[in-house]
């Protein structure tokens, strides 16, 4: 009994790290925000991130430049008439609140739009006044 336990655990252990090993990291761009942000149910502080697909392509992985901070988060596509004239990221204010709101990727006609928050939307209710904010990014991988 033991040992068939211990060989079910083995299996799929090695089968989540072949699965974690095929996912492709793609680089999209690398950004200086200036202000702490939230995103889905994530806050992060303002610094320098690099932002990556992770397969399938819906999701996105953003890293700070000292690793410290790090989250994988789920986005919807947003369709644009034609592709993006640079890389950057839009982000909504509330009050004193930034929410990331979509990721553009140069010469791309989707943006990816991440899930709102509780918080984002509680905001969004109670004050009302929306700005938006365009963050443009500063280097891109190819």
């Amino acid at each position: 009994m033991k040992t068939t336990r211990s060989l079910i655990t083995i299996c799929l252990l090695f089968a989540a790290t072949v699965l974690f090993a095929q996912t492709e990291n793609r680089q999209l761009m690398k950004v200086n925000i200036p202000f702490a942000f939230g995103v889905e149910h994530h806050s992060l502080p303002a610094g320098q991130y690099t932002i990556f697909t992770v397969t399938p392509e819906r999701s996105i992985r953003i890293v700070s430049a000292d690793g410290m901070d790090s989250v994988i988060i789920n986005t919807l596509p947003n369709y644009a008439r034609s592709p993006s004239s640079k890389s950057s990221l839009e982000f909504h204010k509330y009050g004193n609140r930034y929410f990331l709101a979509k990721v553009w990727t140069i010469g791309q006609s989707v943006a990816r739009n991440p899930m709102s928050s509780k918080k984002a939307m509680d905001l969004a209710s109670s004050r009302g006044q929306l700005k938006t904010t365009t963050v443009i990014a500063f280097s891109i991988a190819r």
